[in-house]
C-alpha cells in the first residue's frame, strides 16, 4: 500500500508538470550511480527511517524522535541548542509551534533527490515560478515559505544509508 501511495502521489505530480526528480518511480530497472535500481527508490534504509519518523511524530511525543537524532542531524541554523534537537523542538512547542505536525506534513509529501540525499517536500528543488496550481494547493500553507523563488520552509532530509540528516526551516 505504501508503494501504491507513493506512486499515486508521484503520478499526480508527473501529470501536473512535476519534476522528474521528485518521488516518481520509473518503471523498469535502471541502475543508478549508487548501485540501487530506480524500482528500489527510495532505498529501504530511507523508507524505514521515513516511516519511523512519521510514526514517532504521529505519537505526539517529541522524545519519540530521539532514536533518530545523531550528531549528523541539523535542526537549527542558529547553532546548537542546549539540550540538542529534542530540547529545541520542545521549545518550539512551548512557543506555540507544531514541529511534530510539521514533520508529519512534510514527510507525507513526495520527495526529491538533492545532493544525493532524499529530501521532503519535493519543492525543495523547485523554483516558485515552476509550481503548478495543483502543486501549490498540495503544499497548502507551506507554499507561503518561499523567499523569492527559493523554498525556505520546513524540510527534512535522509541520507541513502537511512541517517536523518536535517529537519530545518530558513537558511
Amino acid at each position: 500500500m505504501r508503494t501504491l501511495l507513493a506512486l499515486t502521489a508521484a503520478g499526480l505530480l508527473a501529470g501536473c508538470g512535476g519534476s522528474a526528480t521528485t518521488g516518481t518511480v520509473t518503471v523498469g530497472e535502471t541502475e543508478t550511480a549508487a548501485g540501487a535500481t530506480d524500482a528500489e527508490w527510495p532505498p529501504e534504509p530511507v523508507r524505514r527511517t521515513q516511516e519511523g519518523l512519521l510514526e514517532a511524530a504521529q505519537s505526539g511525543q517529541v522524545d519519540a524522535l530521539a532514536p533518530y537524532v545523531t550528531e549528523r542531524l541539523s535542526y537549527s541554523f542558529g547553532g546548537p541548542v542546549e539540550g540538542g534537537a529534542i530540547a529545541y523542538w520542545k521549545q518550539l512547542e512551548a512557543d506555540g509551534e507544531d514541529p511534530l505536525g510539521t514533520l508529519v506534513e512534510v514527510l507525507s509529501m513526495p520527495w526529491t533527490l538533492a545532493q544525493g540525499n532524499y529530501v521532503w517536500p519535493w519543492v525543495y528543488t523547485v523554483p516558485r515560478s515552476d509550481l503548478t496550481d495543483y502543486e501549490t494547493q498540495l503544499l497548502g500553507e507551506l507554499a507561503d515559505d518561499f523567499d523569492g523563488t527559493t523554498y525556505l520552509g520546513w524540510r527534512s532530509g535522509i541520507a541513502p544509508d537511512g541517517t536523518w540528516i536535517f529537519f530545518v526551516a530558513g537558511d
